[in-house]
């Protein structure tokens, strides 16, 4: 396996990546998906096809920040020297270490969100097939098995 233990003393150089370690950047999100939810359960005057949208949102958002994206949002550091420029923001989370409380909580909300848009829902109006074929996207780009695989070359640059 390509990933080794960080020491405690090692520091994580990249700006691009180290908000996710700042103090209520949980909240922050938590906060933002539940007032999306708000915003679109009142809106459509329906919580349960509401949260259907909210995951839909979620998804497609999140594959572009976390597993599109790629390279640092400060590209002239001179500590970086391109070392970012083929990982996608996923990938540098945490200094490329998986298992971290980050990278299990990025994993757990889709799968929550998929629970909230599918549990008790009326199937005649839920894309339950939509539903999946996201959170299973999501999951399967966040697995440690693809750190820096690009399937068909698609983002290989």
């Amino acid at each position: 396996m390509p990933h080794h233990r960080r020491l405690p003393s090692e520091v994580d150089i990249n700006k691009s990546v180290n908000w996710i370690n700042s103090p209520g950047v949980w909240v922050w999100y938590i906060s933002l998906i539940v007032a999306v939810w708000l915003l679109t359960s009142a809106l459509m005057n329906d919580p349960g096809l509401a949260w259907t949208y909210v995951h839909l949102i979620h998804g497609v958002t999140t594959y572009y920040l976390l597993h599109w994206t790629k390279g640092s949002m400060s590209p002239g550091d001179p500590t970086e020297q391109g070392m970012y420029d083929r990982l996608t923001v996923w990938e540098q989370m945490d200094s490329q270490i998986y298992g971290t409380s980050n990278r299990k909580f990025f994993t757990v909300v889709p799968i929550a969100l998929f629970v909230l848009a599918t549990h008790g829902a009326d199937f005649r109006k839920q894309p339950l097939g939509l539903n999946l074929v996201v959170v299973l996207v999501l999951l399967i780009a966040k697995m440690p098995a693809l750190h820096k695989v690009r399937i068909f070359g698609i983002n290989q640059y």
